[in-house]
């Protein structure tokens, strides 16, 4: 019998539930779905604590309609606003060479653990970037390994108590559920996202939602180290609203049309026919508004250059160096735009790529954090069974 897990993931403008299953071949069976607009958060701080019940509530509700059943146990994924991460290299002594087991690591991340007194942090992902032998091998599975000490650089997840588990927590109160976790959101796309080759030689990518960006470098398991920085896709619908002079409504629907790979200056040769677009048409309130594509693009570009900016501080001030040539993957919704990576790339001088979820009907990039939470559950709750999958993903039960 297949079993059913539940998850919550805040994005910054829509709380979803999700109540899924494995499938064949490791994918995953969606069986309800319930989404809730609510005001959302930016730089660790709810825009208004008002409603956040209501809106878990309305979410839960639906996502348990829609697959028939109650929920009781509930993963929540903590977005990269409200999570601090902690890098501590330790090594502890095996006495003698012999094969590394289970409570090795176990005892290695304990001493690895020097957060568990923090009053407004807590521990809720415990991961490896490398584990380390005294032949100063780097490797992730070092269960059934020989060696004389174990060492590893080990990273360390914590949700803001106050700020993210406590409103949470208080949310969940008048619903069926009756067990939380929590995990976090950006390791969990890491994990999802990107293949064991590629995370061993280290991954950089940025979620982008409706108010803020949430920029990791990774490596192995872990993630190395987190930022955020507060440009989102609502930036956008901004931008076109006060430069046009228009709705935020109307401002919205132009910008699911923008293509930036349109070239209004083109002109096709005469012996070449073509089509050169110059206007983007807008239906709104039983009208329709013409915009010129040079302009409304320009005004777009304006605004991913100054995204393009966030990123470089963000990697001039990172301590952590990967190499130049290192590709940066976008996900998201905030940068759901055609030609958006292409043009990013322009302006950073670097290869970029959208990253989504390998999924059939669910490969959109505002549902990489979503899926990505619902995989790690699935993962964690059959990687007890083993030890290899125990320490691939390893949570840090409440």
């Amino acid at each position: 019998m297949k079993q059913s897990v539940a998850i919550m993931d805040f994005g910054t403008s829509k709380i979803t539930v999700l109540i899924g299953s494995r499938g064949i071949n490791n994918s995953i069976c969606i069986d309800g779905i319930g989404v809730s607009e609510y005001f959302g958060f930016s730089g660790g701080e709810w825009h208004t604590n008002a409603g956040l019940s209501a809106s878990v509530e309305r979410a839960i509700s639906a996502a348990e309609s829609y697959a028939r059943t109650k929920i009781t146990r509930l993963y929540v994924g903590v977005p990269g606003d409200f999570l601090l991460c902690r890098v501590n290299e330790e090594a502890i002594s095996l006495g003698r060479k012999r094969r590394i087991q289970e409570r090795d690591v176990e005892a290695l991340h304990k001493h690895a653990n020097v957060f568990g007194d923090d009053e407004n942090y807590k521990v809720i992902n415990i991961q490896p970037i490398y584990y380390k032998l005294d032949d100063e091998r780097k490797l992730i599975l070092p269960v059934g390994m020989a060696s004389t000490r174990l060492a590893g650089s080990i990273s360390f997840m914590l949700a803001d108590i106050k700020n993210f588990i406590e409103p949470v927590e208080a949310a969940l109160e008048d619903t069926n559920v009756t067990d939380v976790d929590f995990v976090a959101s950006p390791l969990a796309e890491m994990l999802f996202l990107f293949d064991d080759f590629r995370r061993d030689r280290g991954v950089m990518f940025a979620d982008a939602g409706a108010f803020g960006t949430t920029f990791v470098i990774g490596r192995g398991d872990g993630i190395c180290r987190q930022y955020f920085f507060p440009w989102g896709g609502d930036r956008i619908t901004l931008a076109l609203s006060e430069n046009l002079d228009i709705s935020m409504r109307e401002a919205d629907k132009l910008k699911r049309q923008v293509s930036l790979t349109v070239e209004p200056n083109y002109i096709p040769p005469d012996d070449e026919q073509g089509f050169m677009q110059t206007e983007y048409t807008v239906d709104c309130d039983y009208d329709k508004h013409v915009y010129s594509v040079k302009e409304v693009n320009e005004i777009v570009k304006t605004e991913i250059l100054r995204f393009a900016r966030y990123v470089e501080k963000t990697l001039k001030v990172c301590d952590y160096a990967l190499p130049e040539t290192s590709v940066l993957a976008v996900t998201g919704g905030g940068l759901s735009i055609r030609g958006a990576t292409d043009y990013l790339g322009k302006c950073l001088n670097r290869e970029v790529e959208l990253v989504r979820p390998s999924l059939p009907l669910f490969d959109k990039p505002y549902l990489s954090s979503s899926l990505a939470v619902m995989d790690m559950v699935l993962s964690g709750e059959s990687a007890y069974n083993g030890p290899a999958g125990k320490f691939r993903r390893l949570f840090a039960k409440r």
